[in-house]
């Protein structure tokens, strides 16, 4: 009666339900992932939209220096 197909491995201690799925596709839902996301989409649009951080907030892009001439 007590066939080995019928019992779980691992015995008693076995976790009752695995995870499903390798890892990475695991991982979209954790809201770590997104939150982590959100900000390094922020940073990016951050230093694209300040001319790679050129310019801070509150003060003037400065002027070029005049050529001189010979």
């Amino acid at each position: 009666m007590n066939h080995s197909k019928s019992q779980q491995p691992g015995g008693a201690h076995a976790p009752e339900h695995p995870p499903h799925g390798p890892a990475w596709k695991r991982m979209h839902h954790s809201p770590f992932f997104w939150l982590a996301s959100v900000c390094i989409l922020l940073a990016m649009t951050i230093f694209i939209l300040t001319n790679n951080l050129t310019v801070a907030p509150g003060t003037k892009v400065p002027s070029p220096a005049p050529m001189l001439t010979p």
